[in-house]
């Protein structure tokens, strides 16, 4: 797992095994992210991803163009995870989290 965020807000995740990359600028953020998706590690003569699991803070993932986004979210992994920072949330992870969720199960079963 991997969260891309500004330092002073992401550093502690880094105690619990997540690697920090620390990212202010939200073009910055959307390059990181494809560049995370497409680094991989040798498993038993099998390339898989390095990551399964990308978070990204709402304040930089809500700046991802809806072209970007599609292209990103195409494969399966890494699941890329929108997370409210230090001032709340601005509602994005949650929308975005209900979209998957309607073409998954085939109904807003959130609200």
């Amino acid at each position: 797992m991997a969260i891309i965020g500004p330092r002073e807000i992401i550093l502690g995740f880094k105690a619990v095994g997540i690697e920090p990359v620390y990212i202010t600028d939200p073009k910055e953020a959307v390059e990181q992210v494809y560049s995370l998706k497409r680094e991989k590690v040798e498993v038993d003569g099998e390339s898989l991803n390095k990551y399964a699991i990308l978070f990204i803070l709402e304040e930089l993932a809500k700046e991802i163009t809806p072209e970007d986004y599609k292209k990103l979210s195409a494969d399966p992994l890494p699941a890329i995870i929108p997370l409210p920072s230090h001032m709340g949330t601005t509602g994005y992870g949650l929308s975005k989290l209900k979209t998957i969720v309607e073409k998954a199960v085939g109904m807003d079963i959130l609200s």
